[in-house]
């Protein structure tokens, strides 16, 4: 977070806004769980699980946008795509 929502003072590491007294608390929280849910969702590129990359990132992103989530996001559904239709390539043959 870079400004406080409610004020747009400029955040001080601080979960109480040192301008208008804002309890920033549950904001950063949030902020902490979309970043956790990043980190996963490019770990879990990184092993080959496009479906679970894909939800992860979009968990992410319905928390925060974030380019990074997008990206990972997009990335994962593309490559399950490409992945299930090979599978049933291999199926229908």
């Amino acid at each position: 977070m870079e400004r406080c929502p409610i004020c747009r003072a400029r955040f001080k590491d601080e979960p109480i806004c040192y301008r208008c007294g804002a309890d920033l608390t549950a904001l950063l929280a949030i902020e902490a769980e979309a970043a956790a849910l990043e980190r996963q969702a490019v770990a879990l590129t990184t092993t080959g699980q496009w479906l679970d990359a894909y939800q992860t990132a979009a968990q992410a992103l319905a928390l925060r946008h974030s380019p990074l989530a997008f990206a990972v996001r997009e990335f994962a559904r593309r490559k399950w795509i490409a992945g299930e239709t090979r599978h049933w390539e291999q199926v229908l043959a």
